[in-house]
């Protein structure tokens, strides 16, 4: 098992987040089970209204509150025929009774086609009707929540071996998280920092027919370049960006002058698109 966790400092999640939890949910042979909610067969929206009111009660209010976690509890995909809803929904209770015993949660289980089984856990910032903030540090995260976890499972499903918890560092699960967040905003048109820059990255490389050039397209677009050892690198925005991680590899730029047809433009943006989807697979 991968635990994962993002957290979300507005209000506006209440409906997005959801909205991306149960885009896929196969309510034929999953659940949705829920804590602290009103009411049965409850649009998003009406869900969204119920958290939105609980955080009314918040004690101690910041710009940068937590309104909402998402945690995912991942399977390994060869665990899948040892999985089932009742397991699962036992599963999603002892997190929840671990990680936010009171507060309102939302909490559904995916299976797609690659038998990749996972928990999606939404819950409130803050406690049910007491504003109590229900943040957890990243040391009793570990010890209070991950290990118990690992405990729980080991005890009452030891058949789940392969899905035994990680703990060891990994930027794979930020990696994903990443993306998970960027699916969000994208299916519901908003587009992220890094997806706004691609497009104009694009419009500047596709007029330019050099590298230098190619640099000054962008700054004229109002982006802030930094540099690293002399040699231009990337973007500087919310955060940075490399131009190699963009896709815009030394050696692509370098193509622009060997060969500065329109032709060979569109097809090096052709191989950089192409690469781009198959990182995000």
């Amino acid at each position: 098992m991968i635990i994962k966790s993002k957290s979300y400092k507005t209000t506006r999640s209440f409906t997005t987040v959801l909205n991306y939890v149960f885009r896929e949910n196969e309510r034929d042979n999953g659940f949705v089970l829920t804590k602290f909610i009103k009411g049965k067969g409850l649009t998003v929206e009406e869900l969204g209204q119920q958290l939105l009111s609980n955080e009314q009660f918040r004690i101690h209010k910041r710009k940068n509150n937590v309104h909402l976690y998402m945690d995912i509890l991942s399977f390994h995909p060869r665990d899948a025929e040892r999985l089932n809803n009742e397991k699962l929904h036992q599963i999603a209770l002892k997190y929840l009774s671990l990680r936010a015993p009171k507060s309102i949660a939302i909490a559904t289980v995916h299976k797609n086609e690659k038998n990749h089984t996972h928990l999606h856990i939404c819950f409130s910032g803050v406690e049910y009707k007491t504003g109590k903030s229900i943040r957890i540090s990243k040391d009793d995260f570990q010890k209070k929540v991950k290990l118990e976890m690992e405990a729980y499972q080991m005890e009452f499903f030891p058949e789940l071996i392969l899905s035994k918890i990680r703990h060891e560092k990994s930027i794979t699960p930020k990696k994903q998280l990443k993306k998970d967040h960027e699916k969000i905003m994208e299916s519901f048109g908003e587009i992220s920092e890094k997806q706004k820059l691609l497009k104009v990255l694009e419009e500047a490389f596709t007029i330019s027919k050099s590298e230098k050039y190619f640099y000054k397209k962008l700054q004229e677009k109002g982006l802030q370049l930094y540099s690293r050892n002399g040699k231009i690198t990337g973007i500087k925005g919310k955060r940075k960006f490399r131009f190699k991680t963009l896709g815009y590899t030394p050696e692509i730029l370098q193509q622009l002058e060997l060969d500065p047809t329109l032709r060979k433009r569109r097809e090096l943006l052709q191989n950089i698109r192409e690469n781009e989807l198959e990182k995000n697979k």
